[in-house]
C-alpha cells in the first residue's frame, strides 16, 4: 500500500512536468546513456585522421570521442566541470573534478596488434605545493595529488623508457609523450588507461582521469596457423549476414566528490541524520583529500557503532557509466530490438566498491503497465518516467531497496560471458551475476527476450565478499540501480526446451545464432562452437611446464603506532627496493594470500596470470576434482571464484583469510614495474612492491656474485656497528637492488 501511495504522487508529479519532463539544471539527454563505442564496422576502419580531428574539440562521448591508434593521441589532465545526477536529491550536482580532455571519461582508443601507439600526456593541473609534494615524500601516505603519468592496465606492453613505465613523472605544466609497441601476437580485447603516479594513483581514478582500451582482432580460426596459433573471436561475433553484433562500452565509474563549508574544511558536508554527503545549492563538488574521502572510518551512521566503513558506503554516492549516473539505455527516447545480440565490454574502472551486475526484467504492473503483456512503444515510455520518478527523492536505503525488489523482479536475462580481463576464456559461460571489482573487465554477450523495461542492478553482497569490507557485518552492499535499458519490437527469444546440461534458452540461443552464422568455419572449431568451446580462440595455454619458483605473498593490513600500514608480505612500500626478480622465459607459481581483517586486490603488471587453485579459510580447495565449486564454497553465497580455475586474468579480489594458487610467464619484456592492491588508496598507502625481470644471463651473473655482495654488505654493516654504533640507514639501502635511474624520469616544462 505504502508503494502504491509513492507510484500515486510520483504520477501526479510527472503529470506536473516537476519530475519527469527535462530538468532545468540538465537536459533530458544528461540521463541518455553515453555510448563510447562508435561500432565495430567503424572501428575497423580506422581512419587515420579522424582521432586527432575528433579530439581537438572533444564532444565528451560517442562517435566524435573516439581516438585510433594509427594517430597521435592527446591526453591533457586538468580539471573539468560537470554536472552528476544524484539520486538522493533528484537533482545535479555541480562538480570540478580532475579528468582527461575536459570530459567524464577519456576517449575510448582502438589499436590493431603490432600497432606502435603513440600518445601526449599533457598536464594542466595546477601547481604543486610543497606541503603536499615534498621533494622526498613518505611512500606510505598519499601525496602529489596534481602530478600524473600512464599505464595500460593490462597490456602486456614494455613496462621501460618511454612505454607502460609508471616510474615516470609529469607534474604541472609539463608533457610527456609515450610510444606503445604493441605486439604483433598481442590478444585482441578489453583493456583500459589510468594514471599511475604512486601517492596520486586514487585520487584521479576516483576522479574519473581514465578511458578504455580496445585492442581488435581480425585473425581467422582458418588462418591461425598462419597467426601464430592465433585466432581472434571477434572474427565470428557476427549475424548471418556477416554484420559484427553491436558493441557497448560501459566504463564504471565512482566519483566521490564532496561539498565542503568553506576553502579550509577537510570533510565533506552531510545530512546529520543519514551522515550521507550532501551539496546544498550552489556549491561544487571536488576531491580534496584521503582522509576523509578516500579511507575507512568510523561509521557514523545509525546501527553501525564500532565499525569501520568506506566513506563511499556512507556517502551515499552512486556509481556512474560513461559519466551518467543511472542512464537510460541506449537512450532517454531510444530502443533496442528485442532478441539483438550485443557485446557489452564491461570495464570497472572506480576504486572504493564492488559491482555485482544483474539484468532483470522489470514488473510493468508496479508501475501501471500489464507484467506479461508484449509492451509497446507508449507503454515503455510510460513505464520509464513513472519508474524514474518512483526511485527518485529522499528513500531510505531500505525503502529503496524494497522498491527495486518489486519493480526489478522479474525474468533474469543471463548474460554469456566470453572473455575476463580481456582475454577469450576456453568455453562461454552463462551467469546471473557478473561480479566486477575495481580494475576487473568482462565481456559478455547479452539478448532482450522481449519488449518491454529492464533494469542494471548492483546486487546486494555480503561483507566479505565486497571490497568495502566492515567486520561483522552481515550484509554491506544493498541493491542498487545502475541503469534502465529500453527494448523495442524484434526477435523473441525462444522457450528452448531443456537440453540436459542445464543450459537456459540464452545460453542455447547464442550457440544457435553463432553457429548459424559461421557454418564456414574449420570442421574442427565449429564442432567445439556448438557446445560454445571457444580454445581456439584463447590466447593463453595452460601453464603446465616447470615450475621456477614458488612465491608466497600477504596483502594484509598491519598497525604500527596506532596507525595502519598497507603491506605485502610485512613491507611498506619502498622505490629504491626490488622487492622480487624473475626471469624471462621461466614460470613462477605465486600463493597470495589476504590477511582476515578484509580483502585485497591483487594487480600486476605485463604478465597476465592463470588460476589454478583458490583455497578457503581452512586452506581447503574450493574446488572439487571436476573443478566446479564444492558444496561448502556454494554454501557461502558467494560464487564468484567457481567459474575462475584455468583462466587467465591481471586483476583478482582476495577475500580475507583467502589464498588464490595462481601461475605465470614472464614473456617478451625484461625491465621493472609493480605489483599492487587495485583497492587504490590501498596502493597509494604502500601496499605495493617492485618486480624486476632480467635475462637468464643476468640471473645466472647475480646468482654468481650473491656471496661476494652479502659479504660486502655484512663487512660494511660490522663497520659501521664498530664506528657508529649502528647501521647507518644508507647502508640499508645499499643491501637491496635500487631501481634503475634510466626507468624514473621527470619531465620538465615544455
Amino acid at each position: 500500500m505504502r508503494l502504491f501511495t509513492r507510484l500515486l504522487a510520483a504520477v501526479a508529479a510527472c503529470a506536473s512536468l516537476s519530475l519527469c519532463a527535462p530538468a532545468a539544471a540538465a537536459p533530458s539527454s544528461a540521463r541518455s546513456f553515453v555510448d563510447l563505442d562508435p561500432g565495430p564496422r567503424a572501428a575497423l576502419a580506422q581512419p587515420v585522421a579522424r582521432g586527432a580531428r575528433a579530439l581537438a574539440t572533444p564532444v565528451c562521448g560517442g562517435p566524435g570521442y573516439v581516438a585510433y591508434g594509427s594517430s597521435l593521441i592527446t591526453l591533457t589532465a586538468g580539471y573539468s566541470s560537470y554536472s552528476i545526477y544524484n539520486p538522493l536529491t533528484d537533482a545535479y550536482d555541480q562538480v570540478n573534478v580532475r579528468a582527461y580532455n575536459g570530459c567524464p571519461t577519456g576517449p575510448t582508443i582502438y589499436v590493431n596488434p603490432g600497432q606502435t601507439l603513440k600518445m601526449q600526456v599533457n598536464n594542466t593541473l595546477p601547481a604543486e605545493s610543497d606541503a603536499t609534494c615534498p621533494q622526498n615524500p613518505s611512500h606510505d601516505s598519499p601525496h602529489c595529488f596534481n602530478t600524473v603519468n600512464l599505464h595500460l592496465h593490462g597490456m602486456h606492453v614494455s613496462p621501460s623508457g618511454n612505454s607502460d613505465n609508471v616510474f615516470m613523472s609529469v607534474p604541472p605544466g609539463s608533457s610527456a609523450n609515450y610510444a606503445y609497441q604493441i605486439p604483433a601476437d598481442h590478444p585482441a580485447g578489453t583493456f583500459w588507461y589510468h594514471s599511475h603516479h604512486h601517492g596520486s594513483t586514487a585520487i584521479d581514478a576516483a576522479s574519473g582521469m581514465e578511458g578504455v582500451l580496445i585492442v581488435r582482432g581480425k585473425r581467422t580460426a582458418a588462418n591461425r596457423a598462419a597467426n601464430g596459433g592465433l585466432a581472434d573471436i571477434d572474427t565470428i561475433l557476427h549475424d548471418r549476414s556477416g554484420t559484427p553484433f553491436p558493441e557497448h562500452v560501459f566504463l564504471f565509474q565512482q566519483i566521490e566528490y564532496g561539498c565542503f563549508a568553506d576553502a579550509q574544511a577537510t570533510a565533506p558536508l552531510a545530512d546529520p541524520v543519514t551522515f550521507a554527503w550532501v551539496c546544498p545549492s550552489g556549491s561544487v563538488g571536488e576531491l580534496r583529500n584521503y582522509t576523509n574521502q578516500l579511507n575507512f572510518v568510523a561509521d557514523p551512521r545509525p546501527g553501525h557503532t564500532g565499525q569501520k566503513n568506506s566513506t563511499w558506503e556512507i556517502s551515499g554516492r552512486f556509481t556512474q557509466i560513461n559519466g551518467v549516473v543511472q542512464p537510460m539505455f541506449p537512450t532517454a527516447t531510444g530502443f533496442l530490438p528485442a532478441g539483438q545480440i550485443q557485446r557489452w565490454r564491461l570495464v570497472h574502472g572506480g576504486d572504493r566498491d564492488t559491482i555485482n551486475l544483474k539484468v532483470v526484467q522489470a514488473n510493468l504492473a508496479v508501475v501501471g503497465g500489464t507484467r506479461n503483456a508484449v509492451a509497446s512503444a507508449s507503454d515503455i515510455d510510460n513505464a520509464a518516467r513513472a519508474a524514474r520518478a518512483l526511485l527518485a527523492g529522499a528513500h531510505t536505503r531500505a525503502q529503496t531497496a524494497t522498491t527495486l525488489d518489486q519493480l526489478c523482479g522479474g525474468e533474469v536475462v543471463k548474460q554469456v560471458e566470453i572473455a575476463d580481463d580481456g582475454l577469450t576464456r576456453d568455453a562461454m559461460i552463462e551467469e546471473d551475476v557478473d561480479t566486477l571489482n575495481p580494475g576487473y573487465r568482462r565481456d559478455v554477450l547479452v539478448a532482450f527476450p522481449q519488449p518491454g523495461l529492464y533494469c542494471i542492478l548492483d546486487e546486494a553482497a555480503d561483507a566479505s565478499s565486497t571490497i568495502a569490507y566492515q567486520s561483522g557485518a552481515d550484509k554491506v552492499k544493498d541493491r542498487r540501480l545502475l541503469a534502465f535499458v529500453r527494448i523495442g519490437q524484434g526477435t523473441t527469444v525462444p522457450d528452448y526446451a531443456p537440453d540436459g546440461l542445464g543450459h537456459s534458452k540464452y545460453w542455447q540461443y547464442v550457440r544457435n545464432s553463432l553457429v548459424d552464422a559461421n557454418g564456414d568455419l574449420p570442421a574442427d572449431v565449429l564442432a567445439n562452437l556448438r557446445t560454445l568451446d571457444t580454445h581456439v580462440y584463447a590466447p593463453e595455454q595452460p601453464l603446465t611446464g616447470p615450475i621456477n619458483k614458488q612465491v608466497p605473498m600477504l596483502m594484509n593490513v598491519a598497525v604500527a603506532n596506532g596507525k595502519p600500514q598497507f603491506v605485502m608480505n610485512s613491507q611498506l612500500y619502498d622505490p629504491a627496493r626490488i622487492d622480487y626478480t624473475a626471469v624471462l622465459g621461466t614460470t613462477d607459481e605465486w600463493r597470495i594470500a589476504a590477511g582476515g581483517n578484509g580483502g585485497h586486490i591483487f594487480h600486476i603488471h605485463v604478465n597476465p596470470f592463470e588460476i589454478v587453485d583458490v583455497l578457503n579459510t581452512h586452506g581447503v580447495s574450493i574446488y572439487d576434482s571436476s573443478g566446479n565449486c564444492t558444496a561448502a564454497e556454494l554454501a557461502t553465497g558467494d560464487a564468484e571464484y567457481c567459474t575462475l580455475r584455468g583462466v587467465f586474468l591481471d586483476t583478482i579480489f582476495i577475500k580475507p583469510g583467502y589464498t588464490v594458487v595462481m601461475r605465470t610467464q614472464y614473456k617478451d619484456f625484461t625491465g621493472e614495474f609493480v605489483m599492487h592492491c587495485h583497492v587504490l588508496d590501498h596502493e597509494d598507502a604502500g601496499m605495493m612492491a617492485n618486480v624486476s625481470i632480467v635475462t637468464p644471463t643476468t640471473a645466472l651473473i647475480s646468482h654468481l656474485t650473491a656471496p661476494l655482495t652479502r659479504a660486502k654488505a655484512n663487512v660494511d654493516a660490522f663497520v659501521d656497528t664498530l664506528r657508529y654504533g649502528k647501521q647507518r640507514s644508507a647502508q640499508l639501502a645499499f643491501t637491496a637492488p635500487i631501481c634503475g635511474t634510466g626507468n624514473t624520469q621527470t619531465f620538465a616544462a615544455k
